[in-house]
């Protein structure tokens, strides 16, 4: 009998150490080629980008055009004192003050107490008092607590890398704004150059109309033109405007219009070295902020499977203890407590175990987060590929319209001299030219912005990592990522 009793709590006693050693927290974190699958469920990345571009190795510091100091100065003018940008900062720091919370249940509490107590019934005399230092602490043995701090610290990387795309991609519209600045700018002096080629014309149809050479009618067609081009010159000097007040905006300055930008585009840019899709996985930081909520959704369900198994509490303490009873017994002791405490929720109403699903749910939900990064990620590189290459022709198309008529403009020029063409012809030709050169100028400010689009899709910093260093609201270091073997598990079970 005795021996089946033995067996039996042996028995007892193995199954609970079974149980307990199932629920504990798994302490290592997905692999990034796991999470990866998982997320693309068995897709895989090509090994070239579908929208051709040359494959060699992407420079994430090289916008591929000429960037002024300008730019650069308003880039970090920017990085400095944007509103939005400091915003991103404190929470950064609130982040990264979470991590301390989250470190703090791994180490012990200490306290100090102080008590006094009477009792004032007539016919009885007591009084105690006493003061003393407790320590205590929870013992982490199934890893709940690590699994909340590494949940944190993965959270807080996920920060900074939400961050670091922050200030991507101000560098970005900052570069944006400057640009539509000067191609308004440009537009503005061909729109002002056309309005005086036109005014001229309109000096010669007035004369020509007074010789008989020319009806009211051609007047005021001239004249409906001008007035059209005065009315394209006024909406061009507003667009500069609001483009300067964005950019203001942007810098984090009052949209006072007077910022100072340049009066032309740059040059057209160079061929994109786009590399290739997978080294995307590791330079955006969208993307690697949508895989560190996915490893901190999964340290948290791991958390959540922790907490449903016992807590072991140690404590320790000295004080010292006096009692008085009726005025002749007098206690005065030193104590040092010690003690321990076992906390096991049998029964709560599901509470803990509904938590542990919840938090199961909430690491799908991050898995597909990620997995919607990824392939956001991959479309606006397709997407800016594809219009670059389509841009590049049609630049290509318009380039030769205005050599054509550049050409025209001379050829009319020479026949004026000869006595073969009078000035107002020449000022036809100069309308055209100006009129391709418009839209020149547009499809290279495309170009550009499509550049600086293409640019961000790919991972460039913009020169960001360089002003990094002065910001004001500069991150702490970066925690480490941790690696992860291949073979280890995605999901919490």
């Amino acid at each position: 009998m005795n021996t089946m009793r033995v067996n039996s709590s042996r028995g007892l006693t193995a199954l609970c150490f079974a149980l307990c050693i199932a629920g504990c927290a798994n302490l290592t974190p997905p692999a990034p080629d796991d999470a990866f699958n998982q997320a693309m469920q068995g897709q895989t990345l090509p090994a070239a980008w579908a929208a051709r571009a040359a494959r060699t190795e992407f420079q994430p510091a090289w916008l591929g055009f000429a960037k002024s100091g300008e730019v650069q100065q308003l880039i970090d003018e920017a990085l400095a004192r944007s509103p939005d940008l400091r915003a991103a900062a404190s929470r950064l720091e609130q982040s990264r003050l979470q991590v301390q919370i989250a470190s703090a249940d791994l180490l012990p509490n200490v306290g100090f107490g102080a008590g006094y107590a009477t009792e004032p019934t007539p016919g009885k005399s007591f009084n105690a008092n006493g003061f003393g230092v407790v320590l205590s602490w929870e013992i982490d043995l199934w890893g709940r607590a690590r699994a909340e701090q590494k949940g944190a610290e993965a959270l807080y990387r996920s920060a900074q890398d939400d961050y670091a795309y922050a200030r991507q991609s101000l560098a970005a519209a900052v570069v944006r704004a400057w640009l539509a600045s000067a191609e308004a700018a440009q537009q503005l002096a061909l729109a002002r150059e056309t309005r005086a080629a036109t005014a001229r014309q309109l000096s010669l149809e007035e004369t020509r109309r007074r010789v008989g050479k020319a009806s009211e009618q051609d007047v005021v067609l001239v004249s409906t033109r001008l007035a059209s081009i005065d009315e394209t010159v006024q909406q061009l000097e507003q667009s500069r405007e609001a483009a300067l007040r964005g950019l203001e905006l942007l810098l984090g300055r009052y949209p006072s219009a007077s910022v100072a930008t340049a009066a032309s585009l740059p040059g057209s840019p160079e061929p994109v070295a786009a590399g290739v899709p997978a080294n995307l996985l590791e330079r955006r930081p969208d993307i690697l902020a949508a895989r560190e909520r996915f490893v901190a959704s999964y340290f948290g369900a791991q958390e959540a499977k922790a907490a449903r198994l016992p807590r072991v509490s140690l404590s320790a303490g000295a004080g010292r203890l006096r009692k008085d009873f009726f005025d002749f017994i007098n206690v005065h002791k030193t104590v040092f407590p010690v003690g321990a405490t076992v906390a096991w929720p049998l029964f709560d109403g599901g509470v803990l175990q509904t938590t542990f699903l919840i938090r199961t749910e909430a690491q799908q939900e991050a898995l597909a987060g990620y997995s919607r990064a990824i392939l956001t990620a991959m479309g606006e590189v397709e997407n800016a590929l594809a219009a670059e290459k389509s841009l590049s022709l049609r630049a290509a198309t318009i380039g030769r319209q205005v050599e054509g008529y550049r050409r025209s403009v001379e050829l009319t020029r020479v026949q004026l001299k000869v006595g073969k063409a009078d000035e107002y012809e020449v000022l036809q030709q100069q309308l055209q030219l100006y009129r391709a050169q418009s839209t020149q100028v547009r499809l290279a400010s495309e170009r550009l912005v499509q550049r600086v689009n293409l640019h961000l899709a790919l991972g460039g910093d913009f020169g960001t990592d360089g002003a990094a260093a002065t910001s004001e609201a500069a991150p702490e270091p970066a925690l480490s990522r941790p690696a992860a073997p291949a073979t280890a598990p995605a999901t919490a079970s």
